[in-house]
């Protein structure tokens, strides 16, 4: 298991293609003003001593790198080197990374315009002028509290951007990915949360937030309080549903639909997943399988006649899925299979005790 951006981050190198969660991670790590990560991967992958900046920015180093590159993508030389060296050297950096991993033409464009240039959202939230940014990693899970108090618990392949401090009426900030909220109350300066797809304005409460660059809906589950959730987007018409405790909103892209819907079992699985822990008294086998693949965010299939069995238990958010899986397998005295290649696990034989 990779637990550091930077073991990430040479894994995506050496690959000779990524897939494409693997490009949607670099490209919101680029995202961010210290890329110094990037470096130690490109040289550690080239065995090449790229420490200090002047090395990274030498015209030979550089011509060494991309030699090797040139044989890998089969670009011109020439037009490489002109323009990486006209880059600073994190930018540099993240463009050789991204050509010798085979993420192609779309992130080298990324690059090429300046990382973290991109036409957000959050370009206008209110604040201080002086934004930060935290990017969680795939397999990475990050609690940031913000400047009122507000914790904010960011799931993995996610990116949060927040003012330094809150000024004005409200509290707003920018999310990509998944996280939930535990808002400090203020009813004189609602707490708003943007996403592409959705708006959700908070007084105090806490509630989940899901919507992925890549997805094509979006939804806010409610733990405790009330909020409020509006569509976003030029030309649309614009809909909006008030969400209780045990409810959720979704927004469909397609067909442009925001439904509300009861959602309990959703609500208590955002609100273990914070906790740490998911405790089960006399729950189907079925429902446990569930919430791990969404936590895990693997396939997981249950074979043969258990996935009505009951299952009294618990596994802690710490846990590698390994042990987990074990955990249901035992009481069961089923089996347990893996697929590497595809990175999928099943369950099978045993019955209910």
């Amino acid at each position: 298991m990779l637990n550091t951006i930077p073991e990430y981050l040479k894994q995506l190198l050496e690959q000779e293609k990524w897939t494409n969660e693997e490009k949607q991670w670099m490209q919101t790590y680029l995202d961010r003003a210290d890329l110094s990560e990037l470096e130690t991967a490109a040289a550690d992958s080239f065995h090449e001593d790229l420490a200090s900046e002047e090395k990274v920015l030498d015209r030979h180093a550089s011509s060494a790198i991309l030699d090797k590159i040139h044989h890998r993508i089969d670009t011109p030389r020439r037009s490489l080197k002109q323009r990486v060296w006209m880059f600073r050297r994190a930018i540099a950096a993240a463009a050789i990374i991204i050509i010798v991993a085979g993420a192609g033409y779309f992130l080298w464009q990324l690059v090429m315009n300046g990382a973290g240039n991109r036409n957000l959202a959050h370009n206008g939230l209110p604040g201080n002028g002086k934004m930060r940014q935290v990017v969680t990693a795939i397999k990475e899970r990050r609690t940031v509290q913000m400047p009122d108090g507000t914790l904010v618990s960011l799931e993995q392949g996610s990116t949060l951007d927040y003012p330094e401090r809150f000024s004005g009426k409200t509290r707003e900030i920018y999310l990509k990915g998944e996280a939930f909220f535990e808002v400090t109350a203020d009813p004189n300066h609602p707490f708003i949360v943007h996403t592409d797809l959705i708006k959700t304005t908070v007084l105090g409460t806490s509630f989940n937030v899901e919507s992925y660059p890549e997805g094509k809906e979006a939804r806010v589950v409610v733990v405790t309080g009330k909020v409020k959730v509006e569509t976003v987007g030029e030309g649309k018409e614009q809909q909006e549903v008030v969400v209780i405790p045990n409810q959720r909103a979704v927004y469909y892209e397609l067909p442009d639909r925001l439904e509300k819907q009861e959602a309990a079992a959703e609500a208590l699985f955002c609100q273990q997943r914070r906790n740490g822990r998911f405790i089960y008294t006399g729950v189907a086998v079925a429902k446990v399988v569930e919430d791990m693949q969404r936590f895990y965010h693997t396939s997981l299939e249950l074979q043969g006649n258990v996935r009505n069995c009951i299952f009294h238990g618990h596994f802690h958010t710490s846990d590698d899925l390994d042990k987990a899986l074990h955990l249901i397998a035992i009481p069961l005295n089923a089996s347990i299979r893996r697929d590497s290649t595809a990175n999928d696990y099943v369950i099978f034989g045993g019955g209910c005790q």
